[in-house]
């Protein structure tokens, strides 16, 4: 035998050996594919190894083994596998449509989409490679073409329930949530156990508007699985829109994700509106500590350190985070305020002005900058920027009415609505404009708080008073009562002189003097000296009564409880501790029976209170007031506060404490005696 006759022979051993390789391999490919396909993963690929073992790049083992891998979410091992597969024979579309899933779920979206549209040219209607494409373009933010993908796939496959559950979640993301929402209802009803389009769903219903259904369905996906992160943020930040307490649903999100920045900065929003601040100071280092360059954790943690009264850091981290976003315009309000905390007022002004000049829909830049020209008496301008509150967010949310709002124009002939907004201190203090409104409307309706409207009513006996109404249509404009001052009120001579505008029940004013007379000889003082909402951000503004030792303690004054929330066990302690008695009556709600509380209020010598509506109750009765605190924008630039002439404002001197204000109204007292007491 020559040499050319060897070599011959040896090639026909080997292409024998070959074809029987195939063969053992095609063999064990048969034994494994049914056990795959009953789900007994280890015995497949225990014999698709063998395959390879047997064949070591036979396609269809590699391709197997890798689908095996994908099953068992060993994405790496799988994408390995099915691309040496795609190595061997690239001409087989099922191979570059698994290597696409393996990718993508590697995160590895471009290359997913690139073997997604090779699949797709080797079989066109391909709606699983469909599918995975409309992933893989998603992921990038490609929304509208992966819509199209997943269009493609709904096409080849119309019952496809995942396709049209991913492409009512992209629409969804579109903007498009009306479209949506029948889309994911539709692929849940084909296929209820898809977490994702439900998660999907309860966004679409929070896009909606809602609220209720979108929660319920986030927990109803979250029931699905527990420790789905995405959904738990999702439930966390509509608990919070909605004003409940989302702090456990913050921290459930947290067990699952420690490292998630975006929910270590909701657990701080949720925290600080809780008043919980030094929590919320530690939520919002960890969230700078884990994600430096978000900017809007940098200036929610310049929030909280200017609450816990380190206003210079809270300044520099509002500076840090312009440094990384110089159009940030948040961050230039919160800077103003941090400034105007460390008397910078002309800083402070210019923050807050840079911030509308970035966004003119920066609500609490113009309602900040409104406060601190109020403060220092620039009404005109104050007044302009505070019509702007209800955007802020500060002070509740305005009336939607059917009716157009009043601006100043000839109201002759005309019916006008005057409805109360904030807090019943607002609603005396802006009360005392609508005098003015009646003696220019030809008729008047006013909405105020419902223990209002009988002092009202007698105090404007031509207008109608009443509790507010859902919809009131029965006038011809009308206009807050903190919208007045803009049009009455934008100088100080416009404020009367005249004091107490507010009328007391007769009858039930002469009771009172009465009970009050029965105490005995003084002079009868009425104390309020704190609040029942008491927050980080306010509590400067109040004592306990204990402070109070020095005023308590003087002979000759009948004092008067007027806390409205009764403060029974703190009264009680101090009037063991000093031996002093301060007056409270069991048959009066301070609260809720404002009529009788007035009544009381009338028959005073003096009220004495820190920033309360106690204060602004005898201010509106005409009652002489002394009212301990630091000026603040009511003061409108002035030493006392002109919507009340009878109040005396007590303030402490620079640098003091209201415990020295406290001391000058001793002072006070002393004097007013002649040195008697």
């Amino acid at each position: 035998m020559n040499r050319n006759q060897r070599r011959g022979g040896s090639a026909k051993g080997s292409a024998a050996t070959a074809v029987a390789a195939d063969a053992v391999a095609v063999g064990l490919l048969g034994q494994a594919v049914p056990l795959h396909q009953a789900g007994r993963l280890a015995e497949a690929e225990a014999i698709y190894r063998q395959a390879l073992a047997a064949r070591p790049r036979q396609p269809d083992a590699l391709h197997l083994l890798g689908m095996i891998a994908c099953q068992t979410g060993r994405f790496a091992q799988a994408a390995d596998l099915i691309g040496q597969a795609v190595g061997v024979n690239r001409t087989v579309p099922d191979y570059h449509a698994n290597l696409a899933f393996a990718l993508q779920a590697l995160g590895r979206s471009v290359e997913a989409e690139r073997s997604a549209r090779t699949a797709l040219r080797l079989r066109a209607a391909f709606p699983e490679a469909a599918n995975t494409l409309g992933n893989a373009l998603n992921a990038q933010g490609k929304f509208a073409e992966a819509a199209d993908a997943y269009r493609d796939a709904l096409r080849a496959r119309p019952d496809y329930a995942e396709a049209q559950g991913n492409l009512g979640a992209v629409l969804r993301s579109l903007g498009r949530s009306a479209e949506a929402e029948p889309l994911l209802r539709q692929a849940l009803a084909r296929n209820p156990h898809l977490v994702e389009a439900r998660v999907a769903l309860g966004l679409a219903l929070l896009d909606l508007e809602r609220a209720e259904e979108g929660e319920a369905t986030l927990r109803a996906a979250l029931h699905q699985r527990p420790d789905h992160a995405g959904a738990l943020l999702i439930l966390a930040g509509a608990v919070q829109r909605r004003g409940a307490d989302a702090v456990p649903v913050y921290r459930r999100s947290l067990a699952v994700e420690p490292a998630d920045a975006e929910a270590w900065n909701g657990q701080g929003l949720a925290l600080q509106k809780a008043d919980r601040i030094d929590g919320a100071a530690e939520a919002y280092a960890r969230t700078v500590r884990l994600s430096p360059s978000m900017t809007e954790a940098l200036t929610n943690l310049g929030n909280i350190r200017r609450l816990q009264g380190r206003s210079a850091e809270a300044a520099a981290l509002q500076r840090q985070a312009l440094g990384q976003r110089p159009d940030y315009a948040a961050a230039h309000a919160n800077l103003g305020q941090a400034l105007q905390d460390l008397g910078d007022d002309r800083g402070a002004e210019d923050s807050f002005t840079r911030a509308l000049e970035f966004d003119p829909t920066e609500s609490v830049a113009r309602f900040n900058r409104a406060i601190l020209r109020l403060r220092q008496g620039r009404l005109a301008e104050g007044w302009a920027d505070y019509a702007d509150r209800f955007a802020s967010g500060r002070l509740g949310r305005p009336r939607r009415l059917p009716i157009p709002e009043w601006t100043g124009e000839d109201l002759a002939n005309r019916r006008i609505l005057l409805w109360a907004e904030q807090g019943l201190g607002d609603e005396l203090m802006f009360g005392s404009v609508l005098p003015d409104v009646i003696a220019r409307a030809g008729e008047v309706v006013v909405e105020c708080d419902a223990r209002l409207v009988p002092l009202f009513q007698r105090s404007f006996p031509s207008a109608l008073v009443r509790p507010p109404t859902r919809e009131p249509g029965d006038a011809d404009c009308h206009a807050p009562f903190g919208s007045l001052p803009r049009l009455l009120r934008d100088h100080l001579g416009d404020f009367p002189t005249r004091s107490g505008w507010l009328r007391p029940d007769p009858a039930k004013a002469l009771l009172w003097r009465e009970r009050l007379a029965a105490l005995g000889p003084g002079l009868t003082v009425g104390i309020a000296w704190t609040s029942r909402r008491i927050t980080t951000e306010r509590k400067a503004a109040y004592t306990t009564l204990d402070q109070w030792m020095p005023i308590l303690r003087l002979p000759g004054l009948r004092l008067v409880s007027l806390q409205y929330d009764g403060r029974l066990e703190e009264i009680a302690a101090t009037e063991k501790r000093f031996g002093v008695r301060i007056h409270r009556w069991d048959d009066l709600d301070q609260t809720n029976d404002l009529e009788s509380t007035a009544a009381l209020v009338t028959g005073l010598d003096l009220a004495v209170t820190v920033a309360s509506s106690a204060g602004e109750l005898a201010g509106a009765l005409g009652v002489p007031v002394w009212r301990i605190g630091w000026p603040g924008w009511s003061h409108l630039g002035v030493a006392t506060r002109p919507w009340f002439p009878s109040m005396t404002c007590v303030h402490p001197p620079d640098g003091g404490t209201l415990d020295d204000a406290i001391h000058q109204i001793y002072l006070r007292f002393i004097r007013l005696s002649g040195g008697v007491l």
